[in-house]
């Protein structure tokens, strides 16, 4: 085992003056990774990223100062200026208890044995696929302490942690290429990876010939990664910076209908496994588990500390940082749809032909709260009478997020699987497929 060794004295020391409401918050973010490709031998990253953040509120102003090296009174000194003429918040200050116990990390470098075994297991099965398959590995561990101390005398810290395992690889035939990934994660333990394997090698046969279809509307599963795409342009509404600035239609909606009934949807702090499930979110504000959507009825928004200030809420617990360097945003913790009850069987057998859909190049809306997304099916599959007949290609697969996750859904299925945080979405997500009927499918020829 080891422990995290931060500058607990430096920051615990701040000399706050009598009329600062203030926090300061420190980030630890590291990371150890073992990767191997095709073509490359295995390598082992370790990684580490700083960031100090001090937030004064004097006369209603906020002043912010954030550093990866600078001493605490100085970003402290930075914050108090910024405030003079900092924008007008109502916003406080959590009121936390105060610990002196920093918790320990959870990394132990004998896991790296452990790391390369897994590594070279799922490698040699990819291998197994095709002479001219690349597959690529990786397994790492994430590891985020956060120390956060206020000017009311608080002082907590908190760590999140877990296991990431990714696969997959590509084979190219000329100028056809066919490419396969996917995601386990765990928190205590490295993800069991005979699932995965056997996901992949599924996936492989899926689309080991061609099927030509025509263009027109179908039903389609989407599977978890591209179910993550639909809630952007839903969790993009619900956030604070859309309700304040007036351009979500939903910011009068709560208790109405506006989605399927078929959907639930919660940001849950406390779900088992999760890469953001911690006490506290990324501004020391206590985290919950939180409806979002209730069997289609809105019940709650997405804000974090200054947007609940300015809109009367309590606040919840959704400040978070996507990045280290990035601002702290309203996002939701963990993002969890309520599962149905179909298998992935019975759902490809609702209709006599279905497309599987799992790579969406391009797959995200140009304008949120409008909720149009088009882009390159570069992973989507035909299923005829409950058979795989085949990989489609040069398909364009558009859909308004909205409808489909209203009018058009179809069925939830059974089987969540975690969806990491990415590029292109703020939180991570625990998600089943979705099956959506009538989506628009163009073919290019």
């Amino acid at each position: 085992m080891m422990n995290f060794k931060i500058k607990s004295a430096a920051i615990e020391d701040l000399r706050w003056n009598s009329d600062d409401l203030g926090q300061a918050l420190e980030y630890t973010r590291k990371t150890w990774a073992m990767t191997w490709q095709r073509g490359q031998t295995a390598t082992v990253r370790h990684g580490s990223e700083h960031m100090r953040t001090v937030r004064v509120i004097r006369n209603g102003r906020l002043g912010l100062a954030e550093s990866r090296t600078d001493d605490w009174e100085d970003l402290l000194k930075n914050a108090r200026s910024s405030s003079l003429d900092g924008m007008e918040t109502t916003m406080d200050v959590a009121d936390l208890p105060h610990q002196t116990d920093l918790p320990q990390s959870q990394w132990d470098a004998r896991m790296i044995p452990v790391m390369g075994q897994v590594v070279q297991e799922v490698y040699a099965s990819l291998q197994e696929l095709h002479p001219t398959f690349r597959p690529s590995v990786t397994v790492s561990y994430h590891e985020l302490l956060t120390q956060s101390v206020t000017s009311l005398g608080g002082r907590v810290a908190w760590m999140r942690g877990y296991w990431e395992v990714s696969a997959g690889g590509r084979q190219v035939d000329g100028t056809d290429f066919h490419s396969i990934s996917s995601v386990r994660i765990g928190a205590q333990n490295i993800p069991v990876i005979e699932d995965l394997l056997a996901e992949l090698h599924e996936r492989f046969q899926w689309g080991s010939k061609m099927r030509v279809i025509e263009s027109g509307r179908y039903p389609v599963l989407f599977l978890q990664p591209i179910v993550m795409a639909l809630l952007n342009p839903v969790i993009a509404r619900l956030s604070g910076p859309a309700l304040l600035a007036g351009t979500s239609p939903w910011d009068n909606q709560k208790g109405q209908q506006i989605l399927s009934p078929l959907l639930s949807l919660v940001s849950d702090a406390r779900i088992k496994d999760g890469p953001r499930t911690a006490p506290y979110d990324d501004e020391g504000t206590p985290s919950s588990t939180c409806p979002l959507v209730d069997k289609g009825v809105l019940q709650n928004f997405i804000l974090d500390r200054d947007a609940s200030s300015r809109l009367g809420h309590k606040p919840r617990g959704f400040g978070y940082r996507s990045t280290l360097q990035g601002p702290i945003q309203s996002l939701p913790s963990n993002v969890s749809i309520e599962t149905g009850q179909a298998t992935l069987e019975q759902l490809l057998r609702r209709h006599p032909t279905v497309l599987v859909l799992n790579g969406w190049i391009g797959g995200r809306p140009t304008n949120p709260m409008r909720g149009d997304i088009a882009g390159n099916a570069s992973d989507l599959y035909c299923v005829e009478n409950g058979e795989f007949t085949g990989r489609v290609k040069h398909a364009v697969v558009s859909v308004n997020a909205f409808d489909a996750l209203g009018r058009q859904l179809q069925e939830v299925g059974a089987d969540a699987q975690w969806v990491p945080q990415g590029m292109m979405q703020g939180a991570p997500g625990y998600l089943p497929p979705l099956l959506i009927e009538d989506v628009d499918v163009t073919l290019k020829h």
